[in-house]
């Protein structure tokens, strides 16, 4: 289910003193939660329980009480816990006042807005950074739970499915491993390399700019990049450079020497200047047999979404057809 809002208030602050659950979630009223996503972007995650709950009382007992949910929540999120049987009276973003008029049987109004639900609890209802909401339903333990925070928070939902996300993330990310080992089918290679190897055999090239901090940038390298099959034809048509982003190696490109000032986030020079500044993740480049930037993409992407790129550059398709027009074609095959 999708909602949307902008600016929301609530007239009465909910209490969480009177809740003998204790997590560790930092949580903060409608109004300031609003107050706050008018002046600066990030998700908002609505968590709506009944008191009765055994389910709800396992979600705050054990996973909001996980230290590593709880950082990663209180740092990314802006996290608001309604108790869905309120009988407060609560202004929402649209101007109107949602009561617990009974209509939905013990479940407030404005509960059952968001969540759809007269009975489903636990209720995660997350709002990403442009005010598009989805609710998840029921009890999420640790790792369930960073497949759906995860997907807001590094932005990912902004060009896939959360289906595609989790059925891929859960591949890399078994439940109860904190990663999958896998075999790198793709064959990387530094950049000294392929400037010797440009010299007798040119080949376009894929630069990925991996940053460790984002998950989506290792699930990229472990599904997306490390399918046989993409694997396969990125080793036999491209010449693949693998770029931590926070590298202190000097590194030389096209006569021009790049190094880590240790300024800007402690970012590389190579991808501020690669990427012109935007540094957001993942990232690639996609450039030609002489060296020129045919493509940048700043977008976590599944592999089907991937091999349809890889293709479209390497078949030189970019040169007689739009992508979209090639990627019909490409589906249908």
């Amino acid at each position: 289910m999708r909602i949307f809002f902008f600016v929301f208030f609530v007239s009465l602050s909910i209490s969480l003193s009177a809740q003998a659950i204790k997590d560790s979630i930092q949580w903060i009223s409608i109004e300031e939660a609003g107050e706050k996503f008018e002046e600066y972007q990030k998700p908002v995650l609505f968590y709506f329980y009944t008191e009765k709950c055994d389910s709800c009382r396992k979600q705050e007992e054990t996973t909001f009480s996980n230290p590593e949910v709880a950082n990663y929540i209180n740092i990314l999120f802006y996290p608001v816990k309604i108790n869905a049987e309120s009988r407060d009276s609560l202004k929402f973003f649209d101007g109107n006042y949602y009561k617990n008029t009974g209509k939905y049987g013990r479940i407030h109004d404005l509960a059952f807005k968001l969540t759809g639900s007269k009975d489903t609890f636990p209720s995660l209802v997350i709002f990403n950074k442009r005010a598009e909401g989805r609710t998840f339903y029921g009890y999420t333990d640790r790792d369930e739970i960073f497949r759906i925070l995860i997907y807001y928070a590094e932005d990912i939902d902004k060009h896939t499915e959360f289906e595609d996300w989790y059925k891929y993330h859960k591949k890399g990310y078994p439940p109860g491993q904190k990663q999958i080992i896998t075999r790198l089918n793709v064959k990387w290679k530094n950049l000294d390399e392929v400037n010797e190897l440009m010299k007798t055999e040119p080949r376009k090239m894929i630069i990925n700019f991996y940053n460790y901090n984002k998950i989506s940038c290792t699930l990229m390298r472990i599904q997306t990049f490390n399918q046989k099959q993409i694997a396969g034809y990125l080793n036999e048509n491209y010449y693949l450079v693998n770029v931590d982003v926070f590298t202190q190696d000097t590194i030389n490109i096209k006569d021009t020497t790049y190094i880590n000032e240790n300024k800007s986030f402690k970012y590389h020079q190579l991808p501020i200047a690669a990427l012109e500044g935007k540094m957001v993740f993942p990232a690639f480049i996609i450039l030609d047999e002489d060296g020129n930037v045919l493509k940048k993409y700043h977008q976590y992407m599944i592999p089907e979404e991937f091999e349809a790129v890889i293709r479209y550059y390497g078949e030189d398709a970019f040169k007689t057809q739009t992508f979209k027009a090639f990627k019909k074609i490409f589906e249908r095959k």
